[in-house]
């Protein structure tokens, strides 16, 4: 490390010079850089659900779905006025690119048919809002058709009468984005004081979670200000305040730079990694100024200092970055891309930053000037941060036993409270109550069937196979058993079709509501459908061979905790009813089925990755430290800060969701951070020559525990700019981060001491012997000066012991 700063130091421009090329390199990069919430970016792909999500995709397309309520504000939908703005947004949306028309749910749309008894003995399939004037007589007959039919009555049009709903269906022609604007466009033109018009689906959900992501262009400078003003009470210098922002922001830079280079766009967990890197990075230059402060008031000199400080610092920090490193890329083995994004964006942050901390910030140091004597005293004089870091050290070596059983009592609370927690996944509670979005949701929840869909996927064995009584009694009765859940409606098979045509064929009589007990006739009555409706009548229930199906239904809920338990249910009755039919049912797809998959990845890769991280940690300590004592001495505080943040969800009732992915990643990478810092800080003294444990701890942290104390308040108040957006999903991260993080340096700042001085670890007490002691400057030193005067010529110097 010596020999590193030391050419560091007799380089300076040239090693700014390198950084800044390569700033500017990868300053081109980012340009790349987009933001974009993908579809799939968010899910487990290789998760039961999601295959099946993807497969009803590839075979029936629609992976999108719009749902757009038109709730009358006085009367019902049954006038022409309201009828004419159902059926010009149908056709609208039938001139979108993506859309797949086959299943356009709507009065008017051109797949919807009304099936009626006809003249001898014959159906009538026909439109259920017909060409034409929509006047008294087509509206009675519209009404008529609705009331009498269960598809349509009650799912199309609610029970009241009052609102309609249409859903679109889109491939993957169309981003997120393009299909709200869109939707926003063919709906702007038809809203009135007649009617309110609620928009709700995924797409409409994802691009509102786009626009709000998109704040982070605001906030991220608000951030900027507040760690600034931070740095500038941790030195008191605009100089000292400044160097590490510079940075800081240097490594954003390579970072999205980096990003750029992989072509992965920024989504609404990465967006916020560039507030994470900016308090980490301006952290690590904090320890490194900090330092250098020290050396300068020692040596007077500012290259001398430099290189001293990182002679100290350095392995520290390459040590406490590198774990934080490994823990962000642990998050690489998440089987959801928003996640692995995530963590593939902050490990090369955080690497980024200890580069450019090991050549930018030293070179900068040496060419800034000295800093003066009144910057030196306002850097050195107490202020209540001292005071409060002296009376944490006289409770903590005075009485470190009650320290211990203090942290032990809040850590047993909080773990009750983490006993409460569930895990549970809601898309659309990421929204705030207040926002349009949650507004539309619950209103078209209240009016009709539901906003969140559910997939189930039909795959026989044959062809023809779907024409078989008993399976299409077995669909029927799927059908009913998902009505009978409250919260579930809007079933849609071709179970359901063929009923409506059996009834038909049979005058009308309800009793005829039924599956036929011949194969032959159910075929007969699909080929009359389809020469009246077009080959697609039905594909957006059935494929044309007959062969493979979907059901489709709604739900009033997104709740991955109801959707869990309800597939199960779902799943034990297709288990006993399909046996020995020749078909598979796949169960689920949709956003129930996404809802689900996500939830248990939660459960199943979060504690498989805390462990990991938590192995991480260990092993890394434990060689830098050179003691497992020391390696579990990290994961001490983390442990703490980790159960007292869940127990803090459980004892408010917050559920555990993709946010924890989140928080617990930072907060246990950048928590091990301070652990480090402070251990090092204390055996370095203690081998300095300070051989009382309690003066090495004081010292310790009014040097290492102020840079801990403001390293951490950087990140905790950078985060707390986060639920100024508004955004419940923000809102709940930047508190959450925020917590464990404040914890975690807590914790660092009192338990450590304590627990050193009640086990005074060995690693601690005594020196290393492969280490070897600490060098003095080598202008000091006498081989050094040996050195610097035999270069110079006709100069004798003779060193002799004083």
């Amino acid at each position: 490390m010596r020999r590193y700063i030391a050419f560091v130091v007799r380089h300076p421009v040239a090693v700014l010079t390198a950084v800044l090329l390569v700033t500017a390199f990868l300053a081109t990069q980012i340009r790349h850089v987009h933001l974009e919430i993908r579809r799939r970016a968010a899910l487990p792909q290789h998760h039961r659900f999601v295959e099946i999500q993807n497969r009803i995709a590839d075979l029936f397309g629609g992976e999108a779905v719009v749902v757009i309520g038109l709730i009358a504000t006085s009367g019902d939908i049954y006038t022409p006025a309201m009828l004419g703005k159902v059926r010009r947004i149908t056709q609208r949306l039938q001139k979108t690119p993506g859309i797949i028309e086959t299943s356009l749910f709507s009065l008017a749309g051109p797949y919807v048919k009304a099936v009626l008894p006809g003249a001898d003995d014959t159906m009538e399939v026909r439109p259920l809002l017909t060409e034409g004037a929509i006047d008294s007589a087509s509206v009675a007959d519209l009404r008529r058709n609705v009331d009498s039919d269960r598809l349509f009555h009650g799912n199309l049009v609610s029970e009241d009468g009052t609102a309609t709903v249409i859903l679109a269906e889109f491939d993957d022609r169309l981003t997120d984005i393009a299909i709200a604007d869109r939707i926003e466009a063919i709906v702007a033109p038809e809203r009135d004081d007649t009617v309110i018009v609620a928009l709700a689906g995924a797409p409409i959900l994802r691009y509102w979670l786009t626009q709000y992501t998109r704040m982070i262009a605001v906030l991220f400078p608000v951030a900027v200000l507040v760690i600034g003003l931070i740095h500038y009470e941790a030195f008191r210098t605009v100089q000292a305040m400044l160097l590490p922002l510079v940075t800081a922001l240097l490594s954003v830079f390579w970072a999205l730079g980096i990003m750029g280079l992989s072509g992965e766009p920024m989504d609404t967990w990465s967006a916020i990694t560039p507030v994470v890197i900016l308090a980490v990075a301006a952290g690590h230059a904090v320890q490194i100024l900090k330092r250098f402060y020290e050396e300068f008031a020692r040596l007077g000199d500012v290259r001398e200092a430099v290189v001293a400080s990182i002679v100290a610092v350095g392995p520290v920090m390459l040590t406490a970055g590198l774990v934080a490193v490994a823990g962000f890329s642990s998050l690489l083995t998440f089987d959801v891309t928003s996640v692995r994004v995530f963590g593939l964006l902050l490990a090369s942050g955080i690497g980024s930053a200890l580069l450019i901390e090991m050549t930018f910030t030293p070179a900068c140091r040496c060419l800034l000037p000295a800093p003066k004597l009144r910057e030196m005293q306002r850097e050195r004089e107490g202020h209540w941060l001292g005071r409060a870091l002296d009376a944490i050290a006289g409770v903590v070596t005075a009485r470190p036993r009650a320290v211990l059983t203090v942290a032990a009592l809040v850590t047993i609370v909080a773990g009750l409270g983490a006993l409460r927690l569930h895990v549970d996944n809601s898309f659309r509670l990421w929204f705030s109550p207040a926002t349009q979005v949650r507004k539309d949701d619950a209103l078209l929840n209240d009016k009709l069937q539901g906003t969140a869909s559910l997939r189930l996927l039909i795959e026989g064995a044959r062809d023809g196979v779907l024409t078989e009584p008993a399976v299409l009694h077995a669909l029927s009765d799927l059908e009913a058993f998902l009505e009978d859940e409250p919260e579930v409606g809007g079933v849609m098979s071709i179970a359901g079709h063929v009923k409506r045509m059996h009834k038909a064929m049979n005058r009308g009589d309800a009793a005829a509501y039924a599956i036929p007990d011949n194969a032959r006739l159910i075929s007969q009555y699909l080929l009359l459908y389809d020469m009246a409706a077009g080959p697609d009548g039905l594909s957006a229930v059935v494929d044309p061979a007959q062969r493979n199906a979907v059901v489709r239904a709604l739900s009033k809920t997104d709740s991955a905790a109801f959707s869990a338990a309800f597939i199960e249910r779902v799943q034990g009755y297709v288990d006993r009813r399909f046996e020995g039919l020749p078909v598979e049912v796949g169960v689920a797809g949709g956003t129930l089925g996404v809802q689900t998959a996500m939830n248990e990845v939660v459960i199943r890769e979060k504690l498989a990755n805390m462990v990991q991280v938590g192995l991480i940690i260990f092993v890394l300590s434990t060689v830098a430290l050179r003691s497992p004592i020391g390696g579990l001495l990290v994961l001490t505080p983390l442990c703490i800060a980790t159960i007292v943040t869940l127990g803090a969800m459980g004892w408010s009732g917050t559920w555990l969701d993709m946010t924890t992915a989140a928080f617990t990643a930072m907060g246990v990478s950048i928590g091990a951070d301070f652990v480090i810092y402070l251990l090092f800080r204390i055996r370095e003294e203690l081998r300095g020559g300070t051989v009382d444990l309690p003066a090495a701890i004081a010292t310790s942290l009014q040097t290492s525990g102020k840079a801990i104390f403001f390293v951490s308040s950087a990140v905790v108040l950078g985060y707390l700019v986060l639920p100024f957006s508004g955004f419940s999903l923000w809102i709940r991260l930047g508190v959450l981060t925020a917590l464990i993080i404040g914890t975690s340096a807590l914790a660092t700042l009192a338990v450590i001491p304590a627990l050193t001085v009640v086990g005074r670890p060995r690693f601690l007490l005594t020196a290393n012997p492969q280490e070897p002691p600490a060098e003095e400057p080598e202008h000091l030193a006498v081989g050094g000066l040996r050195r610097e005067f035999t270069e110079a010529p006709h100069v004798q110097v003779d060193i002799v012991e004083a």
